[in-house]
């Protein structure tokens, strides 16, 4: 503002100076005509006088609009308010055209402004949206620019900081200069950061972007897929160990039969009951890892047919107390009325009530009680089950407890509790399976451990009858998303 009245106040004398140079020429003729005798020194005085009168009549109005419009012009710049418009004479059109071109010049720049700012916003909200980190570098390596997933995982105050100072990566370092020095367009490299594995990937970009940014680092989670790798590694050595034990015995037996035993009747009735336990085992250990690979196929697909729970709990309770029996056990069915649509395969079902009923009578203790009973829970009370009523499921022995470290591995596929590895045969694979079933069942499975004993609680969506009117094989509609698919 100091500036604005510094000009104010120099107006005058400038307007003298410019007066004085208009005048300059007439006053050089007059005093050559002086000199030349030729006009008198006094009417040469009152001319140049005349003539200094009539160029400030003329050239006032013009001077005072162009300092207007000077006045208007410089308000433009400092971004004040020019609402109100300089004021011209009626003859001056040339100054009002002049306004009315600086002002649709600045219309133009204020829409042109508009238009950077809200593709700039457009640009970063699209950057934002992006679900993997991004990163923008400099000529330096220094990060100039970070979408949100990024800000999520460096910190919101990662611009400004040195690429290769956020990884413990002595592999990065070398591939950022190469991609800075133009080297190379495009590098990829394995980072592991905060226990996830990234693919990071840095690309120097075909010219230089806003703000000077002259490459890119993008991140790309495979932490997921590392470990579903690593299971596929794992299981395979598992089931390669696990189907390689009963071939190597029986393998073994074979070898003796057809060799030193071959003639002993006693021995070869003995290694023949061994060699059926072990066939018998790797029979089952395939016929489980079949129905795991055929769940798998089957993930996804909802299921159009209605199982009734409290029925195959009954047909469970018959198919296993001859077994409960023969280790003076028994199986106490207290069941509660369905009151309402359960959509499940009956066979599969009676798979996973099986085997964990078969798995209480195992591990239970000797002479006691398994108890298979069920109740009926509101929506909301079990996490990633969205129906208007649960149907739960308990089997509860009286076996020893199992350690709170080894619950959560229990439905790993071949982990075994190494406690009790001696007291069963198994494959290490059942629980997985009723996990599966479980989980295509849209339900969730619990397990608890205390000295009371173990119990494992089956919660599965149950709906009105009169919730969905379906006619039968159609497919079902009104269901619960997937187990998984709610948030936690």
């Amino acid at each position: 503002m100091s500036g604005q009245n510094s000009d104010r106040n120099d107006v005058p004398y400038q307007f003298v100076e410019r007066i004085l140079t208009v005048s300059l020429p007439t006053a050089f003729m007059l005093i050559i005509l002086v000199v030349a005798g030729e006009v008198q020194v006094m009417s040469a005085i009152a001319g140049f006088a005349m003539v200094v009168c009539l160029t400030i009549v003329l050239a006032l109005p013009f001077l005072t609009n162009l300092s207007n419009l000077t006045q208007y012009v410089h308000r433009l710049a400092q971004d004040e308010d020019v609402s109100n418009m300089p004021v011209f004479g009626k003859k001056d059109e040339e100054s009002s055209r002049i306004i009315a071109a600086i002002n649709q010049m600045r219309n133009i720049w204020a829409t042109k402004t508009e238009q950077l700012e809200a593709q700039t916003l457009s640009d970063a909200a699209v950057l934002d949206s992006l679900p993997d980190p991004l990163l923008m570098l400099d000529g330096e390596g220094r990060i100039i620019g970070a979408n949100l997933s990024a800000r999520r995982l460096f910190g919101f105050n990662v611009r400004g900081r040195i690429l290769s100072d956020l990884f413990d990566s002595q592999s990065l370092s070398p591939i950022l200069e190469r991609i800075l020095q133009e080297k190379t367009r495009q590098e990829n490299v394995e980072i592991c950061f905060r226990q996830k594995v990234f693919d990071a990937k840095l690309e120097r970009l075909p010219a230089a972007a806003k703000a000077g940014a002259v490459a890119i680092f993008a991140l790309y989670d495979m932490t997921a897929q590392k470990q579903f790798e690593q299971m596929q590694i794992d299981f395979i050595a598992n089931a390669s160990h696990e189907l390689r034990t009963p071939l190597s015995v029986l393998s073994g037996f074979i070898e003796t039969l057809q060799s030193s035993a071959k003639n002993d009747e006693q021995a070869r009735e003995k290694f023949l009951a061994i060699m059926q336990i072990q066939a018998a085992r790797m029979s089952g250990l395939i016929e489980s890892l079949l129905c795991l690979s055929r769940l798998q196929m089957t993930e996804g697909v909802e299921i159009s047919e209605q199982a009734n729970i409290p029925d195959i709990l009954s047909l469970v309770k018959q198919m296993l107390d001859a077994k409960a029996a023969r280790r003076n056990m028994t199986i106490a069915l207290q069941t509660c009325e369905q009151s309402g649509k359960i959509w499940g395969n009956a066979s599969e079902l009676n798979q996973v009530f099986q085997n964990l009923t078969d798995n209480a009578l195992k591990y239970g203790k000797e002479g006691g009680t398994v108890t298979l009973s069920c109740h009926v829970l509101q929506e909301g009370k079990i996490q990633n089950i969205s129906s208007p009523f649960i149907y739960a499921v308990s089997v509860h022995n009286e076996g020893e407890p199992i350690a709170a470290e080894y619950l959560p591995h229990l439905f790993e596929r071949f982990y075994r509790v190494a406690s009790t590895k001696n007291k069963a045969v198994g494959t290490g694979l059942g629980l997985s399976i009723v996990q599966q079933i479980v989980k295509h069942h849209q339900g969730v499975i619990d397990v608890r451990s205390d000295e009371t004993g173990t119990v494992f609680t089956v919660y599965l969506p149950m709906y009105p009858e009169d919730f969905c009117e379906e006619t039968s094989g159609s497919e079902p509609t009104g269901r619960s998303t997937p187990a998984g698919s709610e948030k936690p």
